[in-house]
């Protein structure tokens, strides 16, 4: 009788547990660009290029400068995503790994950050692979980085990196560049309602009940 009550106490344990985890990664969620560099490893093309971008207000950034594809956009091309979440020790912990061709990469992910760049650029065709090598010339680009079709995360601080890798004959790899991006996951922050007539005149009304 004893071990039953026992492995009942250590559910309810765990379900308190995993309930606790839920409400530190359940959506919906911000996410918030705090800066943007190269890698330590940064191939021989910048992505953008300066790698520097303008804080609009509290919430946007925009950038001005050159974009930079580096090669065709094709299955040859590959694009790697490493994102690490930062420990209360401040090292960064890896959270998603992932390696994807770029077109599969950008379908599942991209898009809507895709488009914005093609509506900036002035780019009337749809997106579509293979491409040939993309390059754009960008002033003042309110920053996207509304990625499409990811899980919840843990909120706090994150570091990505996203790779392009060219792949050649006998499986050698060339790294084409490499972005680091700084940010914030955090909850989404419900807009105060504004007061409407309706519940104005009900307000008062109570207050001339309660005097």
């Amino acid at each position: 009788m004893t071990a039953p009550i026992i492995n009942l106490i250590i559910l309810c344990f765990v379900i308190k547990g995993g309930s606790a985890l839920w409400e530190e990664i359940a959506g919906p969620y911000d996410i918030r660009l705090s800066y943007a560099s190269n890698c330590d490893k940064r191939g021989k093309i910048n992505l953008f290029e300066p790698m520097k971008v303008r804080k609009l207000n509290r919430t946007h950034f925009v950038y001005s400068g050159i974009l930079d594809t580096g090669a065709p956009i094709d299955d040859n091309l590959k694009v790697r995503i490493v994102s690490s979440n930062k420990g209360t020790n401040g090292r960064y912990n890896n959270v998603i790994d992932i390696e994807m061709k770029a077109c599969e990469m950008a379908r599942k992910f991209g898009m809507e950050i895709i488009a914005s760049i093609f509506d900036h650029c002035n780019q009337t065709l749809q997106f579509y692979c293979p491409m040939e090598r993309f390059t754009c010339v960008m002033k003042n680009w309110t920053v996207n980085y509304n990625f499409n079709n990811v899980p919840a995360l843990p909120y706090g601080e994150y570091r990505l990196e996203a790779s392009a890798i060219r792949m050649h004959e006998n499986n050698r790899r060339e790294l084409i560049s490499c972005t680091r991006m700084y940010g914030l996951v955090t909850p989404i922050i419900p807009k105060p309602q504004k007061k409407t007539q309706h519940s104005d005149r009900i307000t008062n009304a109570s207050s001339l009940i309660t005097q």
